[in-house]
Order: structure tokens, then C-alpha cells, then sequence
């Protein structure tokens, strides 16, 4: 057996090389010629006691006499009974197994092709992970879970504390799938709060007060509402608006399929209530409405607060915006299917045998219908007898 000095280290061939000065200790010549030193035991007493290696570092990176000190010491601890491959591993178990990575992992395994990635990583990492971040997720408990979500509820947001559930319980399950945990502590809970369908409809007063109220606004906010209200279109779908969907004429928006909910590109129609808005925005990045250019406006519950209070109306999300647009489109008559193509359904009278073999999607029918709604509104908000806007005909 050759001495491991440097010069030797430097030139060796490919093979395995033990130092005659410590038993154990040796370096390891890939065909590469890549170079590693490495000490070798065996786990437990007698001969039949597995052998194992334990990688050191690289050559260039330790010196000989850095490795053979490291493998004293390695020597050391597994003649005391020590496994130092086996605390590496339970060392590199421990970190794949922190809450914190499982959950960037799962983001990005699980969640990444999600539409709504962004608010789930917000969800999880504002509520979640500074609860259980540093902990191995095998620790995690199911009376763990129930604290979470109760001190979420107790600060009175129950609904949040049931979409941290949900969310929690998808990545519990997929661990279990990927064999990071054994059992999911998340299965057997119930939700903090059973939730109610919401059925709040803006009354024509308070629709004004909205649409009068967002046109004070001077950032990219009231302009969004404003557009929420005229094509009860979803939140995300005006907010996150690009400038290269809006068609050349800017008669419509045309969402690409990754845009949509229903995983299928569709086509917002822009009635002429909302010409003039779109043609004031500011042209500062990809991003319609934008403050900074690079990505979408966000800061939306802050807006949505200060609305509240300035217009008078509360009790309301914006959301609810568009089953007003719903309750008002059938008030004019517009035919159930084409107000699900307003909306982009695809559920209801477009599913089934329906959703299969009627390939017509009503797009012409739908900017007629958002035009005498647009029409509408606009009675609505310069006082006009709204009884003048002429519903539409039913076919």
C-alpha cells in the first residue's frame, strides 16, 4: 500500500488506494480521473458486520493530511460504536424531511401547473410554514393541524382556515404518495366551519355606488372593477390581463387556455362601456393593470377595503360581481347558455352530451348580451329609466 501524499494523489491511476499510514483511509480514482477520498469500516463488531464507505471530499478541494485527520476522527467515533454513514444519511433524511423543503417541493412537483400557484404558495407560506417551519414533517401531528386552523378561525377568518385545510391535506397526501411520511395526520380532520353558499347580489344602487366610487381610484384598481363590472369576467382573468390578449379592434381579451379556469381559451367581449377605460390605461410593461410593469396589480384587498368605505357598500366581494352580471343578464332576458358563455362555464347547460356535440359558442349572442348590459349600466349610472334599455329577445 503506497502513502497518500500529494504527489502520489495527483498522479494515481484509476482504482481504489489505501494509506499505509492509517488503516481505513483511502483515495479513489474514478475513470474520469476524478479523484475522492474515502474511509472504509465495518458497522458493528466481527468480520460479519456490513462494510461500508464513507465518502471524505474531493482531492484538490482536502489535502491528504485534511482527509486522514478527518478519518481519524471518523475511526475514532466508530471504534466508540459510531456509524457515520448512517448519521450523514439520518442528517440528509432530516433536511429532505423539514416541513419547509416538503412544502417547496410539493409547490413545485404539485402545484407549479396549478392556475392558482400564486395564491396557494401565498396561502401556505403566510399561514403555514411559520408554524411548522424547522420541523421534520414525520413530527407533525394531527393535534397540530386542529391548532393551526383553529387559531386561523379564532382571529376570525374560518373560510381561510378551511382552504388551509384543503391545501394542507392535498400536500400530506402527496408526502405519503412520494413516501416522505408513512401516515397523513391531515386525513381524519374536519373543517373549522361549514360554508355557506353565498348568494349576495349588488342591488342598481349599489352597483352605481361601485362603478361611481372605482372611477376615483387613481392606480390600475377602479379601472379593473369598473371592467369586473361591465364583463363579469373572474377576478384573475381582468386583473392579470396582458396587453398582447386584447384583440387589435379592443373589442375583446382573448385568453389563451393556461388563463382560463376551465383549461380552455375563451374570448371576453368588451362592450363599449369600457372602451374609454381601456384606452386610458397607461402603457407601462405587459400587464394592463400595472403598477410596476412586470407583473399584475396585487395589492387588491387594501383597494378593495378603501372601496368599501368610500362607496358606502359593504358586505361584498368582488367575486359577487359576477352573479350580479348573471341576475342582471336575466333580468334582460339573455338565454341561459349564452350567460354561461359570459361567465366561461362550462358546467350547467354546456356539460354533458351538450358540452360534446354542440360545438356553436354562442360568442356573437354574448357581446350582444354584455352591449345591452353595458347599455344598462350606463342607464343606471346617468339616473335614465332603465325600462327605456330594451331586453333582449328570446330565441
Amino acid at each position: 500500500m503506497p502513502a497518500l501524499t500529494k504527489r502520489f494523489c495527483d498522479t494515481a491511476p484509476a482504482g481504489r488506494h489505501y494509506d499505509d499510514r492509517l488503516g481505513g483511509f483511502g483515495l479513489y480514482v474514478g475513470k474520469s480521473g476524478a479523484r475522492s477520498y474515502f474511509v472504509e469500516y465495518r458497522a458493528g463488531k466481527g468480520r460479519a458486520a456490513p462494510k461500508r464507505r464513507l465518502t471524505l471530499g474531493r482531492h484538490g478541494h482536502l489535502t491528504p493530511e485534511q482527509a486522514r485527520t478527518m478519518a481519524r476522527e471518523h475511526l475514532g467515533r466508530i471504534a466508540a460504536g459510531g456509524d457515520p454513514l448512517e448519521e450523514r444519511r439520518a442528517r440528509d433524511r432530516a433536511k429532505t424531511q423539514r416541513f419547509e423543503n416538503v412544502l417547496d417541493e410539493w409547490l413545485k412537483r404539485d402545484q407549479s401547473t396549478n392556475r392558482s400557484f400564486a395564491e396557494v404558495k401565498r396561502l401556505m407560506e403566510r399561514e403555514v410554514a411559520p408554524s411548522f417551519a424547522g420541523r421534520s414533517i414525520e413530527d407533525i401531528r394531527k393535534r397540530d393541524i386542529i391548532a393551526l386552523l383553529d387559531s386561523i378561525a379564532d382571529r376570525g377568518a374560518p373560510v381561510a382556515a378551511n382552504r388551509v385545510l384543503a391545501h394542507t391535506k392535498r400536500m400530506f397526501k402527496w408526502a405519503v404518495g412520494r413516501d416522505i411520511i408513512e401516515s397523513d395526520p391531515a386525513a381524519h380532520v374536519e373543517k373549522v366551519t361549514p360554508e355557506v353558499r353565498r348568494d349576495r347580489v349588488l342591488s342598481d344602487d349599489e352597483l352605481v355606488a361601485v362603478w361611481n366610487t372605482a372611477g376615483t381610484f387613481e392606480g390600475p384598481f377602479g379601472a379593473a372593477v369598473r371592467l369586473l363590472i361591465a364583463t363579469g369576467a373572474r377576478r384573475e382573468e381582468i386583473f392579470s390581463a396582458r396587453w398582447d390578449e386584447l384583440s387589435d379592434d379592443g373589442s375583446s381579451l382573448r385568453l389563451p387556455r393556461e388563463r382560463s379556469k376551465n383549461d380552455t381559451a375563451r374570448i371576453i367581449c368588451l362592450s363599449p362601456l369600457v372602451a374609454g377605460i381601456v384606452d386610458g390605461l397607461p402603457l407601462i410593461g405587459d400587464y394592463m393593470f400595472t403598477t410596476t410593469g412586470d407583473r399584475p396589480f396585487s395589492n387588491i384587498s387594501k383597494n378593495k377595503a378603501k372601496l368599501d368605505g368610500l362607496s358606502g357598500v359593504t358586505d361584498w366581494r368582488l367575486h359577487d360581481i359576477r352573479r350580479t352580471v348573471a341576475t342582471g343578464l336575466q333580468r334582460l332576458g339573455v338565454r341561459l347558455e349564452v350567460i354561461e358563455t359570459v361567465l366561461g362555464h362550462v358546467a350547467g347547460s354546456r356539460a354533458g352530451v351538450v358540452g360534446v356535440y354542440q360545438r356553436h359558442r354562442f360568442e356573437d349572442e354574448a357581446r350582444e348580451a354584455l352591449t345591452a348590459w353595458g347599455a344598462h349600466v350606463e342607464a343606471l349610472i346617468e339616473g335614465r329609466d332603465t325600462g327605456k334599455v330594451v331586453p333582449l329577445r328570446r330565441v
